[in-house]
């Protein structure tokens, strides 16, 4: 046995797979699995990309990581004392984990990171709407729960109230 599978639970097993094409879903049966990285696969409509746990085209997850580094960049740029660039960086790559991670976003923690960021300034807020006004964040944030998608529907300018809208689709 190998170092890592002695640190395993009993029983357990580790497998790395460099890579699975599927035209169907992967199942690992009898065991918990943990996937670390994107999921992605292929099918006619082209390349399909997981991220924030809703399906995405490579151009929108694109979009949306370009938003989370001008909000990094921003960042840099605005937060002179190294205590609240440390604050507002761990703000925001926890918002950009929970927005690009393949599993579905935990709604309290994105919305917790993304409203500490305003603290930090008009320009970094701005960022934050900036990121928010891209179609993926707003599929990830539909599918993320009511309290995310009140929060959005705010920076949007949208009634937080969801009751004029009740199929919880996200307007764009």
């Amino acid at each position: 046995m190998t170092k890592m599978q002695d640190d395993l639970p009993n029983g357990g097993m580790k497998i790395d797979i460099g890579q699975i094409t599927s035209a169907g879903h992967v199942v690992i049966a009898g065991r918990d699995a943990a996937v670390w990285g994107g999921a992605h696969r292929s099918d006619s409509r082209g390349s399909i990309m997981i991220a924030g746990g809703v399906e995405t085209t490579p151009e929108e997850l694109q979009q949306l990581r370009q938003s989370l580094e001008k909000l990094e960049r921003v960042i840099e740029a605005q937060c002179s004392d190294s205590a609240l660039l440390a604050a507002a960086k761990r703000n925001s790559a926890d918002l950009a984990e929970q927005l690009v991670g393949s599993e579905k976003p935990n709604e309290h923690l994105l919305v917790q990171a993304a409203s500490a960021l305003y603290h930090y300034g008009a320009d970094i807020a701005g960022a934050v709407v900036a990121a928010f006004t891209t179609p993926l964040a707003g599929k990830i944030v539909a599918c993320a729960g009511y309290t995310a998608l009140r929060f959005y529907r705010q920076l949007r300018g949208l009634s937080p109230d969801l009751s004029d809208n009740d199929s919880g689709e996200v307007n764009q």
